[in-house]
């Protein structure tokens, strides 16, 4: 990596690598799907616990309302 990383970004690169090695170990289709179930759940309360349930709502509205796809 000759990249120059802020703080900020490090961290998060730290955070996504054991995301994905969490991905890389989900062997099967259905692993996949637990995995994305359980994220989504934790994510669920992070948000609530951080930005209360109205926060919640909207940064799922957020996400689901994307136009880019």
């Amino acid at each position: 990596m000759s990249e120059s990383f802020d703080p900020l970004e490090k961290r998060m690169e730290t955070m996504m690598t054991v995301i994905d090695t969490a991905i890389i170990n989900a062997n099967t289709p259905n692993d996949q799907l637990m995995l994305a179930c359980a994220m989504l759940q934790r994510t669920r309360e992070i948000f609530d616990q951080v930005l209360g349930i109205e926060g919640r709502k909207e940064m799922f509205r957020g996400l689901t309302n994307d136009k880019s796809s």
